[in-house]
């Protein structure tokens, strides 16, 4: 696919008048150039801020700016492809989002990379790439090597732009679902705020949210080592359905207290299969499935705030250390709220983004 094809596909999708088809073919081709994904995303990211109230206004500095472009001889603006933004002959919104779609990705690779300027965005690469998905939505992301990644929602996945070649090292800030492919001489290295993670080839879930009071790696199969970040003597070697648990809470505190004979709190758990298809919590959620097992009020608020994009204030004390469990697949988030009442009574009040929950 040609880099015009995948812009214009970008743009009718943030016009919401692509297809399936289209769809799917986007799809495809970001999980086939995963180095893209970056720009998508700050590109579907920029398109969530409020238009400007004068639009008239707004259109005319657009038509402008694509003037401007054609007199530098960066678009050829023939006299028939010239549409004026104040007439009355239907034109079709993706063009527009088209044509802004290709501003922003040249301005944009323009500020990044000045003395290398091209329209052509391949020829242009950051050191890094950066994928990042919103509180209320999950991506699959292709690796240079073939691995794939699964992000959870407010979570981000870094990797240099010569992955693969030497070494196989990411950066995961968030939750991720890794299904590694296998390479004896170049190992896969995940790195987290608490712990480092390298395997050969395997399965295996992290969670590793900076707010969250624990790291949590769950292994589905194969074989990994964990190395805790200050503790880079001890290796713990994880086997299939078994989960590790370092207390981040714990790693700070000793920081602050300078305490060198106390250790992180680590624990290592057997992974609870879900009857009867045999499958696990912690990989549920790849599967578009929230599921809670023994948690507590608290901690599944923080989990559905990720899932629904929402903020949960529990006013209860008593409330927050009720133990629950349950999933949720296609309800809302007031479906949702109107189930754990079945479960526990309370009453909420909701206040823009914010569901007060109270006694």
């Amino acid at each position: 696919m040609s880099q015009e094809r995948f812009w214009l596909l970008i743009a009718k999708k943030i016009a919401k008048e692509a297809n399936e088809q289209e769809l799917i073919e986007l799809n495809q081709c970001i999980h086939d150039h995963p180095e893209w994904q970056f720009a998508v995303q700050n590109l579907e990211n920029f398109w969530q801020i409020p238009l400007p109230i004068n639009k008239v206004e707004a259109e005319d500095a657009f038509m402008l700016h694509l003037n401007k472009l054609a007199e530098n001889n960066q678009f050829d603006l023939a006299q028939d492809n010239v549409v004026s933004v104040h007439s009355n002959r239907f034109i079709p919104r993706w063009i527009y989002y088209a044509a802004a779609s290709l501003v922003i990705v040249i301005g944009f690779t323009y500020f990044l990379f000045k003395p290398s300027f091209s329209p052509t965005l391949a020829k242009v690469q950051p050191e890094s790439n950066e994928i990042s998905t919103r509180l209320g939505s999950k991506t699959q992301v292709k690796l240079p090597d073939g691995s794939v990644v699964w992000l959870n929602g407010g979570s981000k996945l870094i990797y240099q732009k010569d992955f693969g070649k030497i070494i196989r090292e990411v950066t995961l800030i968030g939750e991720g679902y890794f299904d590694v492919v296998k390479n004896k001489e170049v190992p896969f290295i995940i790195n987290t705020k608490s712990i480092r993670i390298k395997v050969l080839g395997t399965v295996f879930n992290v969670k590793a949210y900076p707010e969250d009071k624990q790291t949590e790696t769950s292994l589905i199969t194969g074989r990994i080592e964990v190395t805790i970040k200050n503790r880079p003597d001890d290796k713990i070697i994880l086997s299939p359905n078994e989960k590790l648990i370092v207390e981040n809470e714990l790693i700070e505190s000793q920081k602050k207290e300078r305490a060198i004979d106390l250790i992180p709190a680590v624990s290592i758990n057997k992974l609870r299969f879900i009857t009867p298809d045999s499958t696990v919590a912690e990989n549920q959620w790849v599967e578009n499935k929230l599921v809670f097992r023994d948690q507590t009020f608290e901690e599944l608020a923080i989990m559905m705030e990720r899932w629904y994009n929402v903020n949960l204030d529990i006013q209860s004390e008593a409330l927050k250390s009720t133990r629950m469990n349950g999933n949720f697949e296609k309800e809302t988030i007031d479906q949702a709220i109107e189930a754990l009442k079945l479960i526990i009574p309370f009453k909420t009040n909701q206040k823009g983004n914010t569901i007060i929950i109270y006694q």
